[in-house]
């Protein structure tokens, strides 16, 4: 039996236990499950199966979960990954001169490591406080920072930032020259934090909705290098074993451009089913949102509020949402899924502070020279790395997804398993009256 059958078998078990428990006659619908003919996209086809089990409701609960209860608990795990990527082979030697706390420095260009343009946002505006959090300041914060005060030292943990603006170079050294290479790298990762729970869940929506994109100032040709970036990032995740996802295709090239048109405009579609909607969150519905969500531990809570966006981008589309509510917010946690673990991989692979540390790591490794350019050609150069964490946050985000599937599995089981007994016991009593009449 293939792959495809296994998949066809898993559907058609589960629901004959979903038609068993509703004494309804159960129909043939694997083959309209798109993930079934889909080798690697083991998300999807999780997805599809939490679908048959407890439905799409189970979506927006899974959504709620996903971020509080596993961004939450995530950080550990990523690190551990992210500190075995760094490891090398001159780990035991002591920090290169230029980087001690008292040389030269490492000279890394701002473009190299903030691809995304995020330091040119002042975090003091409403875009700004979606994407920084200053309660809990990260090395994304200290090096705008360091940019606001120019030729200053500013310190983050064991690093010290200084921004040139002739040259509009960071100039990175050590806070501390006793260090060891490998030693420098797990106590700036083990200080640092990996997902700042605020920025991670505007930018996750911001993937959806594209509401600080088109606030941004961004040009139409800066958000087409960003999407072709998270195309590939997208298609690792999907298929980290095949060489081709490093590559987007001239068919994905022209749809990012259309898409980064809209983006550029803040208009998105949600998919009705039968057709396309325009949809649009403004930027304080965004804001509004986030203020909710982001310092929740209650997943029903985040997964409702989430939810609501959906409408709050509809709003001058009511009667066409109110007709299509069920297709629309199911196509839309689908989609918004995805965009987590998009998102999730990114903070491990492009975020800013993950560039700066392959950047310095490239230098240790090549006498002082930086081997960085853009994320495109980076995500390959940087091959064994990025296959491993993309690997690694997969894996976590299928295991989260399959425990929820189990639980729900469980709670459908349990009626039928009682049934069953109840019907045998039936039986049995029938039997002995039969001998003893």
């Amino acid at each position: 039996m293939g792959l495809v059958d296994d998949k066809k078998s898993i559907f058609t078990t589960i629901g004959a236990f979903t038609s068993l428990k509703e004494a309804k006659n159960l129909p043939d619908s694997t083959n309209s499950f798109t993930s079934i003919n889909n080798k690697k996209d083991s998300v999807s086809f999780l997805l599809d199966i939490l679908k048959v089990v407890a439905g799409s409701t189970a979506l927006k609960e899974l959504i709620g979960k996903l971020f509080t209860i596993l961004v939450d608990t995530i950080e550990p795990s990523l690190k551990t990954q992210l500190k075995c990527q760094m490891i090398q082979y001159n780990s035991n030697d002591i920090l290169p001169t230029y980087f001690r706390s008292n040389g030269l420095g490492l000279i890394i260009p701002v473009k190299s490591i903030d691809f995304y343009n995020k330091f040119k946002i002042n975090p003091n505006t409403l875009i700004g406080s979606l994407i920084y959090d200053k309660l809990n300041p990260n090395f994304d914060y200290f090096a705008r920072q360091a940019i606001v005060n120019n030729d200053t030292d500013v310190t983050y943990k064991n690093l010290i930032i200084r921004y040139e603006s002739s040259t509009d170079n960071f100039i990175l050294r050590a806070n501390n020259s006793t260090d060891f290479i490998g030693d420098w790298f797990i106590n700036f990762i083990d200080e640092t934090n990996i997902i700042n729970k605020k920025e991670f869940m505007s930018n996750t929506l911001n993937a959806i909705y594209g509401t600080l994109t088109a606030n941004s100032g961004k040009s139409v040709e800066q958000i087409s290098k960003e999407q072709k970036t998270n195309k590939i990032i997208e298609q690792l995740t999907e298929n980290v074993d095949d060489d081709n996802s490093f590559i987007v295709s001239q068919n994905d090239i022209d749809s990012i451009l259309t898409e980064s048109e809209n983006l550029s405009k803040g208009v998105v579609y949600h998919n009705m089913g039968c057709g396309l909607v325009e949809a649009s969150l403004e930027l304080t519905d965004l804001s509004n949102v986030i203020s909710q969500i982001s310092g929740s531990t209650d997943p029903f809570l985040v997964g409702n509020v989430i939810n609501s966006t959906v409408d709050s981008s509809m709003s001058n589309n009511k009667d066409v949402g109110s007709e299509n509510d069920n297709t629309i917010k199911d196509g839309f946690f689908q989609k918004l899924i995805k965009a987590f673990t998009v998102s999730l991989t990114y903070y491990m692979t492009t975020a800013p502070q993950i560039r700066m540390l392959l950047a310095v790591k490239s230098a240790f490794e090549n006498n002082g020279v930086v081997n960085l350019t853009e994320p495109q050609n980076d995500l390959s150069s940087f091959k064994v790395f990025i296959k491993g964490v993309v690997k690694l946050v997969m894996g976590l985000i299928n295991e989260f997804i399959f425990g929820l599937i189990t639980s729900y599995l469980i709670s459908l089981l349990k009626p039928i398993i009682k049934k069953i007994i109840k019907e045998k016991i039936n039986q049995y009593i029938g039997i002995i009256k039969s001998l003893v009449s």
